[in-house]
């Protein structure tokens, strides 16, 4: 299925306009809530235009340590037309294990029957399974519109 029509120009915009990346550096974002929610810092997220495929794969990275208990770490997605699509969760969630170095961990979703241009917006959301710190040094959140 093609996203161009006969005569338009390439432009980085459209090239960019199925995609998007964000990259989370700041070594130290912190959480100690048993519920989902930020990391110290704020939000995290990032949105794309929905293809006429209605299909977005989401892409969630996060490198963190907690060494007394479990850091984990969950996603939101909500659609402009098709409102909230993913709610944070443990099923799917990345768990870093009671670890005093950090450790790597994604998951990668498809996300699927989303209504075609609008604009689906991904938020990590964070907690710890019982009275602790989780630290995290990294965190990436990658979405691509599928043709």
């Amino acid at each position: 299925m093609s996203f161009w029509l006969a005569g338009m120009r390439i432009t980085a915009t459209r090239l960019n306009l199925y995609k998007s990346i964000v990259k989370d550096t700041t070594a130290g974002r912190t959480t100690t809530s048993t519920t989902f929610g930020n990391l110290s810092g704020g939000a995290f997220s990032t949105s794309v235009l929905v293809p006429t495929s209605g299909v977005v794969t989401v892409s969630v990275r996060a490198t963190g340590r907690n060494p007394t208990a479990n850091g984990i770490t969950s996603y939101t997605a909500v659609g402009t037309v098709s409102g909230t699509v993913v709610s944070a969760s443990d099923v799917e969630a990345l768990v870093v294990s009671s670890i005093g170095a950090n450790q790597p961990h994604m998951l990668r979703d498809m996300l699927t029957g989303l209504s075609p241009g609008e604009t689906l917006t991904v938020t990590t959301q964070h907690r710890v399974n019982t009275a602790s710190t989780a630290t995290y040094d990294f965190r990436q959140i990658l979405l691509e519109g599928l043709g």
